[in-house]
């Protein structure tokens, strides 16, 4: 066999495998047109590139004078914004490139197919070069999701996915978002920033179907402040959508696996990605999949961690598995939405008895210095037990507070061991801790 290990896919899953299995001496190929995949090249970096300078923006138009900066009426350079984007992706790229070479692995440039259940047939990035094969004892397809294509809606310089609204010419006047979800939300909060008239359109009820239906209600009521239209059961058709400069279709993500040639291997592919067990072995043990293109969960994060279980088991060992319920879920709109754990609504579907404390933003002293005045901290805990059960924050920096939230859920912690965790004055946690606080009393 030419590897140990071939990897197909260079994403955050991928990634994690090749240098966990070499580091471990495994011979590994990483496989991979486009190093650091969805997340590095066209989601995670770049829409948060442009999410910082629409925050920055924001606070300095809406509280300039406030902080006790007078700087006039800050204007967006769109081109130069383009050009910060690309040079942090190609900064990440080379950096990520660097620490899966010092590791061991070697990064193959190109694309692989299946050819048999041992085989794969390589098409090198450089057009010139011939296809070549290449065999492994083990298998990790980490090929990621692609943008789901809503139907009647064909792909144009109009009707655009995250891919090439990153990259548009001019910015439009106005912009229609389809799918009210994290994708749809956080580009709707980008654009609106940057002075474009945005339209978000969502086939259910509220905005975020998935989160806790109170900080999705948070969420458009700061979307109406800042005159963001919000359209819920609705599905937008066509000849609706014409009207609009731009259409940037938000639906969600379907597997990467059409050119994989998984046939060939002998295996199948579900409507939600590739079936795996909790080691993320495929229906053939010797193949694994990991991250999106798996469906369990498509976050960046998960995928690393479900590429050190496929490596650990690959190595012998025997890896806890990922409890998906225990996944914080962040979503980086204005203000930021970070969630772990049940929702109100399906704690209220099992019966059980609970209780929620809630702590407001605006009664945060670093929310107050930060400006961040929009959103709360949610805690559900069960009234017997005592078991924390669900977190929910909207506001400032959720982001990097849903950590210690998740912690908590992980380890199965009770209110009381939480609330044991001392917290420094000022800081945006004590929000959380508030929010705990008022359940003890």
């Amino acid at each position: 066999m030419d590897y140990d290990v071939l990897i197909i896919g260079g994403g955050p899953g991928g990634a994690a495998a090749a240098r966990h299995l070499a580091k471990n001496g495994r011979k590994v190929g990483l496989i991979s047109d486009e190093l650091g995949g969805e997340c590095l090249n066209y989601g995670c970096i770049p829409t948060k590139t442009y999410l910082w300078t629409a925050e920055l923006l924001e606070k300095l138009r809406e509280n300039g004078s406030l902080f006790g900066i007078e700087a006039g009426s800050p204007q967006l350079n769109w081109q130069q914004l383009k050009e910060r984007r690309a040079d942090v992706v190609r900064k990440l790229s080379k950096q990520l490139a660097f620490v899966v070479e010092r590791s061991g692995a070697t990064i193959i440039q190109g694309r692989a197919r299946f050819k048999d259940a041992q085989t794969l047939t390589i098409t090198p990035l450089n057009s010139e070069e011939n296809n070549y094969e290449l065999t492994a004892e083990k298998f990790i397809i980490a090929t990621g999701s692609l943008p789901t294509q809503l139907p009647g809606f064909d792909w144009s310089e109009k009707i655009l996915s995250n891919h090439e609204i990153l990259d548009l010419p001019l910015l439009p006047k106005n912009l229609l978002v389809i799918g009210g979800g994290a994708i749809g939300v956080e580009f709707a909060s980008v654009f609106s920033a940057f002075g474009v008239e945005v339209s978000v359109a969502e086939a259910s009820d509220r905005l975020l179907p998935l989160a806790d239906a109170e900080v999705a209600q948070e969420l458009e009521r700061v979307f109406a402040k800042k005159k963001i239209t919000v359209l819920k059961d609705i599905r937008i058709s066509p000849e609706q959508a014409a009207v609009y400069d731009k259409v940037l279709i938000a639906v969600g993500r379907t597997p990467a696996t059409g050119a994989l040639g998984l046939e060939a291997a002998g295996l199948t592919v579900e409507h939600k990605g590739i079936p795996t067990n909790a080691v993320m072995q495929t229906s053939l043990p010797h193949i694994y999949a990991i991250g999106d293109v798996a469906g369990k969960a498509l976050l960046a994060y998960t995928a690393e961690r479900e590429g050190t279980i496929a490596a650990q088991h690959i190595l012998g060992k025997n890896p806890a598995p990922l409890r998906y319920e225990t996944v914080p879920t962040t979503i980086f709109s204005l203000p930021e939405v970070a969630f772990v754990g049940a929702t109100e609504e399906q704690v209220k579907d099992t019966g059980r008895a609970y209780r929620v404390g809630k702590s407001m933003n605006i009664g945060n002293a670093k929310a107050l210095i930060m400006a961040g005045r929009e959103g709360f901290a949610k805690v559900l805990i069960d009234s017997e037990s005592n078991q924390l059960l669900g977190i929910h924050m909207i506001g400032e920096k959720a982001s990097e507070l849903i950590a210690e939230a998740s912690l908590a859920l992980t380890n199965d912690m009770s209110l009381e061991s939480f609330t044991l965790n001392l917290h420094s004055h000022p800081i945006l946690g004590e929000i959380l801790k508030e929010a705990c606080e008022e359940l003890a009393l």
